[in-house]
């Protein structure tokens, strides 16, 4: 894991200083800077993959240079299916990446299977190359200012350069209305964008920049007969998640695992060491005396293979200026604060010694693991006269439902209280007097299409730029197995009655963890996630004085109605879960702009 940086000013070579001084916490290890004809490119490195300073970049061979952020999983079996007859010069998967460009050119990404952002340079062609992994799992910005091109993995140095900047009204809006950024081409940043997930960029040697789009979902073949044996699909799933495990577990330093106690990362960590025989060390973070903490869990998980477990305390839990700090590497703001507990574990994971760590993202989002999500497969069940099977769902929503979190989802007294207050309405209102047409106002993949848009739009890109940024504010590197895209290709195919039924949600994971006997994780049923106590923050007074004030000098009329929730929510005697939202979304908001000088 590394940061890359370029632009097309090659006489102002002092500019690299702003890029190596704001991006240094992502490869603190070396860096360098080439000029290749009118380009300058940078790379700032974190070793991982054969860590000698032959394989240090930006990396030049035979009339093409790369600079790479990220990992190419899968580079031995590439390199041994199509660089049989070539000589290498490391063991390292970017020269195995920049050979098959050679070869093969800008085609040969739909063969990888890894995170990547890249910069590659063709001298002969005098082209560029800007090129980002199918979900955009690393980052890659980019802008034209005065006249020239710029690129770096974060926004920071491209302020730094722009100076006078302002909101994006698009993402701010999104941001408000659905808590969901990074979606797109465009970030929080007028004049600042992003390769988009899936995307190249080439600019040539004329400064034409054109963008295109290389993965089209469907380089992972399945044969849908296979969804018919319950079983089989059970086994089949188990073998690709173990291999997407596997591969993650390739480096040549030592690595970790965080576990929460939920279903996600204890299936990472069981499939690890059922079938890896890998000497992984598991982390897990407490909050003593809160309601939110389940590192007994955890520990109970550990103790059953006589791992030793690493508990990491959240000590900024109260403290502005550890959300000062935080909100630095984010760059913009979160879904809520809980960014000081991935914050704190990933700075006790590099303290230890640990620079690659394997976890559970993009689980929640691809198999339905949210009440809200849940609820949209009970009102696609309702609506096609379902109902023992909508009142089955009924019953594993609510036992999904964690009133110590109460964030998302809502609990019913009854199932017919789900219908009165929930479902009714909205079938009366889509109905109406298109009874004939109801087969296209509910299609029979709803429940499918609210999770997908929760993987393209709503939570995975700013889970994604969340869990990059704080990772790397400590130079330690997140793999993340439900990511693979074989996983996700397949977990799209895969029919609801796998992503939740009677075992409950999530239960194609649930079943696997029942094979190994992990009754007691399983069967727990509510919704936990790997969260802080983060009222605790809130109902601090200093803090609430601290908040206020931000509440206060925002000024924007067009989220009055967010600011009078979250001026009256902060004066609250004591704040519950349920007041966080408006008061984080104005408070965050208004100190970015503070952050960078916004008017």
């Amino acid at each position: 894991m590394c940061s890359i940086l370029g632009y097309n000013n090659f006489q102002n070579t002092e500019l690299v200083k702003i890029f190596f001084d704001t991006q240094r916490h992502r490869g603190p290890e070396f860096e360098n800077y080439h000029i290749c004809d009118s380009w300058i490119l940078g790379h700032q490195r974190l070793s991982i993959i054969d860590t000698s300073s032959s394989a240090n970049q930006p990396m030049y061979k035979d009339g093409h240079t790369i600079i790479l952020n990220g990992e190419i999983y899968n580079y031995i079996e590439l390199q041994n299916t199509y660089l049989k007859n070539v000589t290498l010069n490391t063991s390292s998967d970017t020269e195995v990446l920049l050979e098959l460009l050679k070869i093969y050119g800008i085609k040969i990404l739909n063969k990888l299977n890894g995170m990547f952002a890249f910069g590659w340079y063709n001298h002969n062609e005098k082209c560029l190359y800007l090129c980002r992994d199918r979900f955009g799992v690393k980052p890659l910005h980019w802008m034209k200012h005065n006249g020239y091109y710029y690129f770096s993995s974060e926004i920071k140095p491209l302020i730094a350069i722009k100076k006078n900047i302002s909101f994006n009204a698009k993402i701010i809006d999104a941001f408000f209305y659905d808590t969901a950024t990074d979606f797109d081409n465009q970030t929080f940043i007028d004049g600042i964008n992003q390769i988009k997930q899936g995307h190249f960029a080439k600019i040539d040697a004329e400064m034409q920049m054109t963008e295109e789009k290389w993965y089209l979902g469907n380089d992972f073949n399945i044969e849908s007969d296979i969804f018919k044996n319950y079983k089989q699909t059970v086994d089949i799933f188990e073998d690709l998640l173990t291999d997407a495990i596997k591969i993650r577990h390739r480096a040549d330093v030592p690595i970790c695992i965080t576990l929460s106690g939920g279903l996600d990362s204890t299936t990472i960590y069981t499939l690890t060491k059922e079938h890896l025989n890998s000497n992984i060390q598991p982390f897990t973070f407490t909050h003593p005396g809160s309601k939110t903490d389940e590192s007994e869990l955890a520990k109970k998980l550990t103790d059953s293979y006589h791992d030793s477990l690493i508990k990491v305390t959240n000590e900024i839990d109260e403290n502005i200026e550890g959300l000062r700090e935080i909100l630095h590497y984010l760059e913009f703001p979160i879904w809520n604060n809980s960014a000081s507990a991935y914050f704190e574990m990933y700075k006790a994971i590099k303290f230890n010694g640990f620079t690659v760590v394997l976890e559970g993202h993009g689980s929640d989002e691809q198999l339905g693991g949210y009440p809200y999500m849940i609820e949209a497969a009970i009102e696609q069940e309702l609506y096609y006269c379902n109902f023992l099977k909508a009142y089955q769902l009924h019953k594993i929503a609510n036992n999904t439902h964690n009133p110590a979190l109460n964030q998302k989802g809502k609990e019913y007294k009854s199932f017919c209280d789900f219908i009165k207050i929930n479902a009714f309405p909205k079938l009366k209102h889509h109905l109406g007097n298109k009874i004939y047409n109801r087969k296209e106002i509910i299609p029979k993949n709803y429940f499918q299409n609210v999770i997908e848009d929760s993987f393209d739009y709503k939570i995975i890109p700013i889970v994604l730029r969340a869990f990059d940024r704080l990772s790397m504010a400590h130079a330690v590197e997140s793999r993340c197995p439900f990511m693979d895209y074989r996983i996700v290709e397949f977990l799209r195919k895969l029919p609801m009655i796998y992503k939740v039924n009677k075992i409950g949600s999530k239960a194609i994971l649930r079943e696997i963890l029942k094979k190994y006997n992990k009754d007691f994780i399983y069967k727990k049923t509510q919704k936990m996630g790997f969260a802080s106590d983060i009222p605790k923050f809130y109902n601090n007074i200093e803090n609430k004085k601290y908040l206020a004030g931000l509440i206060n000098r925002f000024n924007d009329n067009k989220y009055e109605y967010y600011k009078s929730n979250a001026s009256r929510n902060i004066l609250k005697a004591h704040i519950d879960w349920t007041d966080i939202g408006d008061i984080w979304k104005i408070a965050s908001l208004q100190f970015t702009k503070e952050m960078y000088g916004i008017k």
